[in-house]
């Protein structure tokens, strides 16, 4: 099989400015549909963990169909909808995605223009945080007719890494450390190497991804670092948090 550029140069890891032999390093899941370029400043969630909800309603429409988008970097759409579909309606033609499955998402309330749906990932895809549904509502018909969907509740994975957010709530505020490589995961938040989570030239597919939580690193190779992730994660040694040198503790 051929192997695409990212596969060899995207799982180079972060390198240590200087004494390389005092990176330290833990494996650690990743939260679902992200992608994190090598060297992200990475915090745990640390809130109980919590499945996505998304809240589809209708107005307006007296006919015609739509159809809901689904996914981060495998990307599917379902068939085209009834605009007054039920509930069940709905949940078959969300399960029928290769990307959901049989079991994976519950829908309930409704029907569609007399109540909204209220869509649950459920099964494998329970308790992750979860891309929002696209809607296309181009084939409905009635003045200002329009399909819309509200993400009622993110989806929060415990135990997971999340890119480092000084005004996050979830525990990525407190950065932990920095990721070793780039990583995409996908709806179940399963770990590949690379920009796009379906597998590398290999069809690697990983549960962890590593993070280095000591040793000595350019702030220039680094995404999201502040004053307030130096003062957690260590010191500078030299420099500004875009031009300098880490010293990552790992305290």
């Amino acid at each position: 099989m051929p192997i695409a550029p990212y596969d060899i140069y995207t799982q180079a890891e972060l390198t240590p400015t200087m004494y390389p032999e005092r990176m330290l390093k833990a494996s650690l899941p990743v939260a679902a549909n992200l992608h994190l370029a090598k060297g992200t400043v990475v915090g745990l969630v640390t809130t109980n963990s919590v499945s996505d909800v998304q809240t589809l309603t209708q107005a307006s429409a007296t006919g015609g169909t739509f159809t809901l988008t689904f996914g981060f970097g495998a990307v599917y759409s379902t068939a085209p909808i009834a605009y007054n579909a039920s509930a069940a309606t709905i949940q078959a033609a969300l399960q029928a995605l290769p990307n959901i499955g049989a079991g994976n998402i519950l829908c309930t309330g409704g029907a569609l223009g007399a109540a909204g749906v209220v869509c649950t990932f459920a099964g494998a895809l329970a308790n992750q945080p979860q891309p929002i549904f696209a809607v296309n509502g181009a084939a409905l018909t009635g003045a200002g007719a329009a399909v819309t969907v509200a993400h009622t509740t993110p989806g929060v994975s415990n135990g997971s890494l999340e890119a480092y957010v000084s005004t996050n709530t979830d525990g990525s505020q407190t950065p932990i450390g920095l990721l070793v490589v780039e990583v995409a995961t996908d709806p179940q938040g399963n770990v590949t190497y690379g920009p796009l989570p379906t597998g590398n030239g290999f069809g690697s597919i990983r549960h962890v991804a590593p993070v280095a939580i000591s040793g000595y690193f350019n702030t220039a190779d680094l995404t999201g670092l502040d004053a307030n992730a130096v003062s957690k994660l260590g010191r500078l040694i030299d420099g500004t948090t875009s031009s300098g040198v880490l010293c990552v503790t790992g305290a």
